[in-house]
């Protein structure tokens, strides 16, 4: 039997404990052997909550352990391409929080190096490894509503004056952190080529960062996305809802964690989480279906691929291509790549 797979833990902030609360209630198949950040304190303190044997004040430190086989990039955006390149370098297996980059440029600096090195990358699109989408696949493929033809989706929530998201220098704003969930269902119900037309409005705020907006998007075949993104707004009511030639399905809220989805006549199906051994260490809801990503990685990483069957590189770039023009038509220029 394979040896568990060996973690490194680039980043001691939230979504770091989210994914070490499920590494840790796997042991025989996932090991964490090490967390590094900037401050060597802050790594200390996590390693503790998670008793990880060793912590570190650089990330460098990291990418030269021999015993680690994969590494979780959890800092802010700005520096998840610099990180990434590093790890892949270095011959790390890399599963990278999204965003992976803030510049479409950046994106394929990323994927091309991972598939000339022949190290597995995986951007952190954890909803596409729910099985409620594996579900979702199967009931469209069988023809239930007909033809698709238009999706909605929109992910709105206040988070105040958050340093980061309020940072263009840290790679913040709303589409980046937000927005790429909606454009994310987009791409995976209308996979089959690039857009034909990409239109967006928003709201700017004064340093040049984005705080919310409407992305309506024309694929080939005149399908159609309808997509909301704030940072600014009561967060409730984040459903999709997808639309045929014979009826619809939604995912009534939630549907970048989903557990619930509503069939045509109002049939519903619904899915439990993965039980995790402390889920009183989750700062944030749904946690645990972090648990689905980790396994999948795993299961890649044991095949030798060099990408998730669930968010391929050609994923991770379609959606960069997408949130550069919005970017760009936004007016939003970020100063890292």
């Amino acid at each position: 039997m394979a040896h568990p797979t060996r973690w490194g833990i680039c980043g001691a902030g939230n979504m770091a404990n989210e994914l070490c609360v499920c590494l840790e209630s796997l042991p025989s198949e996932h090991k964490i052997v090490a967390v590094a950040a900037r401050d060597k304190s802050k790594a200390e303190t996590f390693a503790k909550c998670f008793s990880i044997p060793l912590a570190y004040g650089s990330y460098d430190e990291l990418a030269t352990n021999p015993e680690i086989d994969a590494v979780y990039i959890a800092t802010v955006p700005y520096n998840h391409v610099e990180l990434s390149l590093r790890f892949i370098n270095a011959g790390k297996a890399v599963l990278c929080e999204k965003p992976m980059s803030l510049s479409l440029e950046g994106c394929k600096r990323v994927l091309q190096a991972a598939r000339e090195k022949g190290v597995l990358f995986v951007e952190g699109f954890w909803s596409l490894h729910f099985p409620l989408y594996k579900f979702l696949r199967e009931k469209l493929d069988s023809g239930v509503i007909g033809e698709v033809v238009m999706v909605e989706a929109a992910l709105c929530a206040s988070f105040g004056e958050d340093r980061y998201l309020g940072s263009l220098e840290l790679g913040g704003g709303a589409l980046k952190n937000m927005g790429c969930y909606p454009i994310m269902i987009a791409d995976y119900l209308f996979p089959n080529g690039p857009p034909e037309t990409i239109s967006a409005v928003g709201n700017v705020k004064e340093g040049g960062v984005d705080r919310s907006g409407v992305i309506c998007i024309k694929y080939p075949g005149d399908k159609l996305a309808s997509l909301t993104f704030s940072n600014q707004t009561h967060f409730g009511f984040n459903r999709m809802t997808i639309r045929g030639t014979k009826g619809l399905i939604m995912i009534p809220d939630f549907f970048w964690s989903p557990t619930k989805i509503i069939l045509p006549d109002n049939e519903e199906k619904t899915f439990e989480l993965p039980k995790v051994n402390h889920p009183e260490k989750f700062r944030y809801f749904c946690g645990e279906g972090l648990t689905y990503q980790i396994q999948n990685f795993r299961e890649c990483l044991l095949k030798g691929l060099v990408e998730s069957p669930n968010v391929t590189h050609k994923t991770s770039e379609s959606i960069s291509y997408i949130t550069q023009e919005v970017l760009n038509q936004l007016g939003v220029k970020f100063t890292a790549p």
